[in-house]
């Protein structure tokens, strides 16, 4: 595989540039030629159910795709659009900060597939996914 082509300080920096990532509290919190590690800072506003305060499954989803993608944008230097992915929900995420690990599974020409797994404070699995995202180059 690629070595990766930008620095955990980048990656983190164009992180941050989407608002949504922003609002979420992402941050880069490590990244090597195996993997990136993406921390979410937990706010009131993603609980899905006010009674039982568990985290909504569309954050989780989000965060899934933002370490699989952005552990393929390491080795291509830029994010590349989602074009399948799957999530699997194994236990509740309770308020609290998540952590997310990203790997990219396969890098092809115009398809690649990557994969991550989100762990509470406790590290705990939470939920796992995996996505194909479009990295053909654009044509000149």
């Amino acid at each position: 595989m690629a070595d990766n082509v930008v620095t955990a300080a980048q990656l983190h920096e164009r992180l941050v540039a989407n608002p949504f990532n922003n609002w979420m509290g992402l941050k880069v919190l490590g990244l090597d030629e195996e993997k990136l590690e993406v921390g979410l800072t937990w706010r009131e506003e993603m609980v899905s159910n006010p009674k039982a305060r568990y985290t909504h499954g569309g954050i989780i989803g989000a965060l899934i795709d933002v370490a699989a993608d952005f552990a393929i944008a390491a080795k291509l230097g830029q994010p590349v659009p989602t074009v399948d992915m799957r999530v699997d929900y194994h236990r509740a995420a309770m308020p609290g900060d998540l952590r997310a690990v990203g790997r990219v599974i396969r890098m092809g020409g115009t398809f690649s597939v990557a994969e991550a797994m989100v762990y509470d404070g406790e590290n705990r699995l939470i939920a796992s996914g995996r996505g194909v995202y479009f990295t053909q180059p654009p044509k000149a």
